[in-house]
């Protein structure tokens, strides 16, 4: 599962629109538009944002593996 399903899944699974995730995040809601459809990569700094809004780690939210 890519990055944008995952994200669009949990946002789903929290009933959490764009604009209130941003809002929860701090981020805009263009840049949580864009990462949700995989037109920007986020930054390091901005995935702990929406991780820590969502009460979620970083790895279970993007689907990342840190070991590789």
């Amino acid at each position: 599962m890519n990055k944008t399903n995952r994200l669009q899944k949990i946002m789903g699974e929290k009933n959490l629109s764009v604009g209130q995730l941003a809002r929860m995040s701090g981020m805009s809601v263009a840049t949580i538009s864009r990462i949700e459809r995989c037109e920007e990569d986020p930054k390091q700094s901005t995935m702990i944002a929406i991780s820590k809004a969502l009460k979620m780690k970083v790895c279970d939210v993007f689907n990342i593996d840190w070991r590789r």
